[in-house]
């Protein structure tokens, strides 16, 4: 009976211990799991924070160019318009011609009244050279009639000449003194009719202006590109009749063209101008492109019902959470990137390698090369 149970007490043990070092293994290696992960999740979030704040990154940015309206300078109608949407161009172009035939007439006109103004002004200025003369000549009049009549009055005094000669050589001395006036007014009167004067003739400055003014208008009837780019939103043809300012086509400016990245204000802190910057653009995945920091803007507008004159409204918060708020950091471009990658409005993963990243520089370098093969998929 011994035996029996002391064989069953045996077995009973044999079978026990295998399952509980199984438990304790189970238990083992949940616990390694969880600490892994706790590990892991503390790491992940440090990282996070670090590179939020020394190396951040984020996909919310655009690609920017100067965007303005082509319109016509002059009125009229539209007899030539060689450009298509989308057609790339060079500075001088011609985009649009306007029907120049009014504008054509209007300098000729402004040359012929420039011609008879010319013509008005020289008949009128001979005048001013007769009474220019005649002034000359009663200013050397009356030197000589004063110089004899100083002669006469200083032998009167003396009693060598008569008091007949003595008012007589006064009446001649009053005489010129008169015909110089007369002169001078008469020249003045000259110099009036013909429009002569120190900032030159009215009439003739009148007709050149007016000439200066068809003539420009007539070049402005040729729209030329204003830079290199591209023409977009092009909706007129060929006989639409157009009126000055009215915008015909929208150009885009390849000349210039920069980056726009909207981070969180809690980005902003580390940043500077001039700090490193990689992009990854939507159109070109799986390669990495150069930047600079540019400028940080100083402020964004948050509440547009508020204006001048009434009070404040304050703005309310939606959720637990407030929502973050962006502003623009302004990018230059360092490498060369392709007209087709940089196009107006294209998305763009960035990340800014600021001066006290440290060891988050190569995380980051690492992380925007991950987005930049990533963006083959997305």
């Amino acid at each position: 009976m011994d035996t029996k149970t002391s064989s069953h007490h045996v077995n009973l043990d044999e079978s026990v211990t295998p399952s509980s070092e199984s438990v304790n293994n189970d238990e083992l290696w949940v616990r390694k799991v969880t600490m892994a992960s706790l590990v892991a999740c503390v790491l992940l979030l440090a990282w996070y924070l670090a590179a939020d704040r020394l190396t951040p990154f984020t996909d919310n940015s655009r690609v920017r160019a100067y965007v303005f309206p082509i319109s016509a300078s002059v009125s009229g109608q539209v007899v030539e318009l060689p450009v298509i949407n989308n057609q790339l161009l060079q500075e001088g172009e011609v985009l649009a011609r306007i029907d120049p035939e009014k504008y054509q007439l209007a300098v000729e006109k402004a040359e012929a009244a420039l011609e008879l103004a010319g013509s008005e002004v020289g008949a009128k200025t001979a005048n001013v050279a007769v009474a220019q003369a005649n002034l000359v000549k009663a200013k050397t009049n009356l030197e000589l009639v004063k110089v004899q009549a100083d002669r006469i009055l200083s032998a009167g005094q003396k009693g060598f000449v008569s008091k007949a000669e003595i008012d007589r050589a006064n009446s001649q001395l009053d005489n010129a003194q008169s015909e110089l006036v007369r002169s001078k007014s008469v020249l003045e009167q000259a110099k009036l009719e013909a429009g002569i004067n120190g900032d030159g003739n009215p009439r003739v400055k009148k007709a050149v202006a007016e000439l200066l003014q068809a003539q420009v208008d007539l070049e402005h009837t040729t729209i030329r590109a204003p830079s290199t780019g591209l023409v977009a939103n092009v909706r007129y043809d060929i006989g639409v009749y157009t009126n000055v300012g009215q915008p015909i086509m929208t150009y885009i400016s390849t000349k210039h063209s920069w980056l726009e990245a909207y981070l969180r204000e809690n980005n902003l802190e580390h940043i500077q101008a001039g700090n490193e910057v990689e992009i990854v653009f939507d159109s070109a995945p799986g390669r990495v492109f150069k930047g600079s920091v540019k400028t940080i803007s100083y402020g964004v507008e948050f509440n547009a019902s508020s204006s001048v004159g009434n009070l404040q409204t304050p703005v309310d918060k939606t959720g637990w959470l407030r929502e973050a708020q962006r502003f623009p950091v302004t990018i230059d471009f360092v490498d060369p990137i392709p007209t087709g990658v940089r196009r107006e409005g294209g998305q763009a993963d960035i990340i800014i390698h600021t001066e006290d990243s440290g060891v988050m520089y190569w995380l980051g370098k690492l992380y925007i090369r991950l987005m930049s093969v990533l963006s083959y998929v997305y």
